[in-house]
């Protein structure tokens, strides 16, 4: 095979790929309102009251300056119907900070996957009752 169809297929791929990244960039946009609303419901309560109701943290990493960031990710749970692969992925992602008094100084959206009812997961978890 010459270089030139190896380059022109090379290509193709690349430019298939980019357009799939775009295309599920939308997943990991922070909605402003989204955002909003988790400030309001996370930021200043006590980070072990936020695991205590949402779930645990999948990561915990000590800072130099005495902040603790935190990977969470909501809960994946079975599906009622079972789907495809038996399991909701559906999920909201963040990224907690807590400061040296245990309370989040910040929790920022890394990613937003689709609801149950909305385009949000994020929301449909942060939102209030």
């Amino acid at each position: 095979m010459s270089p030139e169809p190896q380059t022109a297929a090379l290509r193709a791929v690349a430019a298939a790929s980019l357009l799939l990244a775009l295309a599920g960039c939308s997943v990991f946009k922070t909605n402003e309102e989204t955002q909003a609303v988790i400030n309001q419901r996370v930021v200043g309560t006590p980070v072990g009251a936020f695991f205590d109701r949402y779930g645990p943290a999948k990561r915990r990493e000590q800072q130099a300056d005495g902040t603790i960031e935190f990977a969470w990710i909501s809960a994946i749970t079975a599906t009622p119907n079972s789907g495809y692969y038996g399991l909701d992925d559906r999920t909201c992602s963040l990224k907690i900070i807590s400061g040296k008094d245990g309370k989040v100084i910040t929790a920022s959206i890394i990613q937003d996957m689709p609801g149950r009812t909305s385009t949000s997961r994020c929301l449909e978890i942060f939102r209030p009752a």
